[in-house]
């Protein structure tokens, strides 16, 4: 089918796009014209975006990407431009990830086109919209989200969600029919070469990784707490919010800073010089105890024990699976005692890297993607 007989198909995101949704692009360029308006803050995106076969529209406002208050203002100027673009590009699809990007995408179906499909894509479920507990005035704007996002999902044509207990938030507003569930696996041929990288990166220190975005700086801290003239080493690849960490790793030997990283090209490599992945959130959070990491689904197919937060969905998984070892979020000595006994306890450590090879052909992403592709197309 030539690309102009194609429907349009718009990704609408308030970042350069992750490799979740670089996995959807993936997934759907032989069907559709792709296009993505990304928002790129000054200096804070955690990816490159490398994909010839969409047409990128990038909007640079810098903004504050640790204060969503502070980033009010940018916000609607990137609006504003973005429901321009929007106007030109006149897509059949639009699909966001986020509440801010969704009420843009609802803005230009009730006011421009009634016949444009929405996908709603939940990673992750915002603070402000949980149920925690919260504290004038922020109790007040989380009400008014909360409303405005149940206004909202009756413009959602389908909804995909990376972790099942996300629907207790919204079960009751939505329909259960138009829900998508997608385990955020990664996408296999990145880790094709791995085991010849294992053998190219072996190293005789223990080894602690954590990949992805710094960020619950406060368990990070507790970590590094804890591996304090314990003889290991830990590797932190992330973009950053700030420069804690990397000077801390000018002061500390036992870790390496690697910071921001190319997604596709460095994954595996990274993964192949550790010998176990920190997952460790701030479990106070509600959005924390419902999350799913894409962290679990690849220290499995890295076949990498995973230190988790105790009382977290994650956790529980973690637990039946027994891939790894949950610990409590505040508990600097917690985390010190398991990394020791994953170290020193090569009987213990290689039954969970043995029941991580077991998941693995359990966790094959090809037939969600399927499930998913089926589900996109037939919105038309």
């Amino acid at each position: 089918m030539e690309k102009s007989n194609q429907k349009k198909y718009t990704f609408l995101i308030n970042t350069t796009p992750p490799p979740r949704l670089i996995k959807r692009m993936d997934l759907v360029k032989e069907k559709f014209d792709l296009y993505a308006i990304c928002w790129d803050k000054g200096g804070d995106e955690k990816y490159d975006f490398k994909r010839d076969f969409c047409k990128k529209e990038i909007i640079n406002i810098d903004a504050d990407n640790s204060n969503p208050m502070k980033r009010l203002i940018p916000t609607y100027k990137f609006s504003q431009k973005a429901y321009k673009i929007l106007e030109r590009i006149k897509p059949d699809l639009i699909h966001v990830q986020s509440y801010d990007m969704l009420e843009i995408a609802t803005k230009y179906k009730k006011n421009k086109d009634n016949k444009v499909k929405i996908i709603y894509e939940v990673p992750d479920i915002h603070r402000y919209l949980t149920d925690d507990k919260k504290n004038f005035p922020m109790n007040i704007v989380s009400s008014v989200l909360k409303k405005r996002e149940n206004n909202m999902l009756s413009f959602v044509d389908l909804m995909i969600v990376t972790s099942m207990k996300f629907w207790e938030h919204f079960e009751g507003k939505y329909s259960k029919d138009n829900l998508v569930f997608m385990p955020n696996i990664p996408n296999l041929e990145l880790f094709r070469d791995y085991d010849k990288l294992r053998v190219k990166n072996q190293h005789d220190t223990f080894t602690v990784g954590y990949i992805g975005g710094l960020r619950y700086l406060n368990e990070l801290k507790k970590l590094t707490k804890a591996m304090d003239g314990l003889g290991m080493n830990l590797m932190m690849a992330g973009f950053e919010s700030g420069t804690y960490f990397k000077e801390l790793a000018q002061t500390k030997d036992f870790i390496e800073y690697r910071g921001k990283f190319y997604y596709d090209d460095e994954i595996a490599e990274l993964y192949s010089k550790c010998d176990c992945i920190f997952s460790v959130y701030d479990a106070s959070m509600k959005n924390v105890r419902i999350a799913l990491p894409n962290k679990l689904y690849e220290s499995i197919h890295a076949e990498l024990p995973i230190i988790v937060a105790r009382d977290t969905y994650l956790s529980e998984v973690v637990n039946e699976w027994n891939v790894g070892v949950a610990v409590d979020h505040e508990s600097d000595e917690e985390m010190r005692n398991v990394l020791l006994k994953l170290r020193d306890d090569q009987s213990f450590y290689h039954t969970l890297q043995e029941n991580c090879r077991k998941m693995q052909s359990e966790l094959n992403p090809q037939k969600n993607n399927e499930r998913l592709l089926n589900r996109i197309e037939n919105l038309f």
